[in-house]
This record gives C-alpha cells, sequence and structure tokens, in this order.
C-alpha cells in the first residue's frame, strides 16, 4: 500500500468589489476587514464602511465596519 499525498493550493484575487453594495471597483477603492480568525473576509467600500455596522454578539458592541477597520490597524 502507497501513501498519498493531497496538496491544497488556494489562489485567490482581491477584486476590488464591494461585499456590501455589490459594486465592482468603487471609486477611492476597498478596504478588507478579516473576522473571526480568517473565518470572515469582508471587503468593502468607504461609503459602505462608514454606513453599514456589526454587532459584536459578545459584548453588545455596535460600531460601523470602517470603525472596526481602523481599530485593527492599531
Amino acid at each position: 500500500m502507497t501513501d498519498s499525498v493531497v496538496v491544497c493550493i488556494f489562489f485567490f484575487v482581491m477584486s476590488d468589489y464591494c461585499n456590501i453594495c455589490d459594486t465592482r471597483r468603487p471609486e477611492g477603492g476597498t478596504n478588507h476587514l478579516v473576522l473571526n480568525g480568517g473565518e470572515l473576509w469582508i471587503e468593502f467600500c468607504e461609503p459602505c464602511g462608514k454606513s453599514e455596522t456589526l454587532r459584536n454578539p459578545e459584548t453588545d458592541e455596535t460600531l460601523t465596519v470602517q470603525a472596526l477597520f481602523e481599530r485593527s490597524k492599531g
């Protein structure tokens, strides 16, 4: 019996696409917010980042996507 090795290669291209308003190549580009240890990626444009909110169910804290992005940058 021989052992087999499975190799997975993940390739992706950041598309400059807002996942919130479904706009491709929005003016000013997009930012990426990575949450839950890399399980959730949110690509967003500036208007959506300023208007859309996320709530932390553990702390009940609510922030805009942009505010959380800025906080994550340190």
